[in-house]
């Protein structure tokens, strides 16, 4: 008893069009390539960076993002201890460098998208530098009314 002839299809000649033709993968590389360098796989394109990217395969954490946030939430921690340790100064100095940071990280961002994956971060050190800064002015305000107020009772 003979066996009818396989109808299936070959898998290792690769994927055919409903046409029949085959399809291309973005043409020949060009340049030298590596000698024990294999073939893209089928059914993918050789590697071409997104709109935008400028050739880099992954985006990049901006760093004056990262230290913008550090110093708004520094400036924020200051603040909100001024009642109990005196480290207004320090929230005061910290919250306009995040600001003057987060603007100019911002600035980078958007002149360059898709190179960095951080904007998230400066956006943060932005609104925390804000927040530290109004919070740090308003209890240099309140430390010196209530000084006022207990010298204005002297004996």
């Amino acid at each position: 008893m003979t066996q009818p002839p396989d109808e299936s299809p070959d898998f290792l000649e690769g994927p055919v069009s409903p046409s029949g033709e085959q399809p291309s993968y973005g043409g020949e590389p060009t340049g030298p390539t590596h000698p024990y360098a294999s073939p893209p796989a089928p059914g993918y394109a050789p590697y071409a960076p997104a709109p935008g990217m400028a050739g880099y395969p992954f985006a990049q954490a901006h760093g004056g993002a990262n230290v913008a946030m550090g110093l708004g939430i520094a400036s924020v921690v200051c603040a909100v201890l001024t009642p109990f340790v005196c480290v207004t100064m320090p929230g005061i100095l910290t919250g306009p460098f995040a600001i003057a940071l987060a603007v100019r990280a911002r600035k980078e961002m958007s002149q360059q998208p898709g190179l960095y994956h951080n904007a998230g971060a400066a956006t943060a050190g932005l609104v925390t530098g804000i927040i530290g800064t109004v919070l740090g002015l308003l209890m240099i305000a309140l430390v010196v009314f209530v000084v006022g107020v207990l010298f204005s009772f002297g004996p």
